[in-house]
């Protein structure tokens, strides 16, 4: 297992979302009119004990509409051999029973200057639209363009799995995101729920929540050689749901997340969450 791919696909799985609330017949985002919601966030990320890296999370969702901002930065010891700095948002549209994304965007800051941004559009069903600067291959090893229908950008597919859409708050663990990120095709599945008493190290949290399974598996898009060699180990998280001030709707927060590598432990922990803006306290 490579040190970047673990640690992207873990902080990804780290970023909570929320469930949908009923949104007023015509709402939309530009009108300003439905129920308003937000939930803002941030993680520390350690390998070995060691931290390696932060990432922040800040959504909002007006009616039925959603927007979602991502920030990842690598520090420390890591950054000799893997720096990153990574921007992410993405928008679209929760319905009781469905998520379309609209646009998504990435911006990505390597070691030695590397820089690459990805865009991908999505047009009332059409072809998913790829924007790269600068561009890239993607011949080789490309995704078919009937495997690229009906999935998420990375953001989207973390509201989906973490919200009332792709599963329920009482049953947060079981549901399925297939993902397309402008390179690769993939699947990340939630399974094997328990209820489990939470209490933070940190002191942000104490109380119940559940314990999940986290599933990373690649399906295109990626070089033979890494398909044959992926192996990565088990991901668990464990999430607490807690309700927002609008009726309805409830969120579903990861509180820490992690996985047995051959660096040690790699693990995300949250250290502060904010819901409708008001900061979580220590009971929940």
């Amino acid at each position: 297992m490579r040190f970047g791919p673990a640690i992207l696909g873990l902080t990804m799985l780290a970023m909570p979302l929320t469930g949908p609330a009923q949104a007023a017949g015509g709402a939309t985002e530009d009108q300003g009119a439905g129920p308003q919601s937000a939930l803002a966030m941030a993680m520390t990320i350690y390998a070995g004990g060691i931290t390696i890296g932060k990432v922040d999370m800040d959504a909002k969702f007006i009616g039925d509409k959603y927007h979602v901002s991502s920030n990842l930065e690598t520090s420390g010891v890591v950054n000799a051999f893997w720096q990153s700095q990574i921007q992410a948002t993405s928008s679209g549209t929760l319905g009781s029973h469905k998520l379309e994304p609209d646009l998504y965007d990435s911006f990505y800051t390597g070691h030695q200057a590397n820089h690459q941004e990805v865009s991908l559009s999505y047009e009332d069903g059409n072809p998913v639209r790829l924007y790269a600067n600068p561009p890239y291959s993607t011949t080789g090893y490309e995704v078919k363009a009937e495997d690229k229908k009906s999935t998420f950008d990375p953001l989207s597919a973390v509201i989906f799995i973490s919200s009332g859409v792709g599963a329920t708050a009482s049953d947060p663990c079981n549901v399925k995101a297939p993902v397309y990120d402008g390179r690769r095709r993939y699947n990340i599945s939630l399974a094997k729920a328990k209820p489990v008493a939470v209490k933070t190290d940190n002191g942000l949290y104490n109380g119940p929540g559940f314990l999940c399974e986290v599933e990373y598996k690649q399906l295109s898009g990626f070089s033979p050689r890494v398909l044959r060699d992926a192996n990565f180990p088990k991901i668990y998280a464990k999430v607490a749901v807690f309700p927002s001030g609008v009726p309805g709707r409830k969120f579903v927060v990861p509180l820490r997340v992690w996985a047995n590598s051959q660096y040690g432990v790699v693990a995300a922990v949250t250290t502060s969450v904010k819901i409708d803006g008001n900061p979580l306290k220590g009971g929940g």
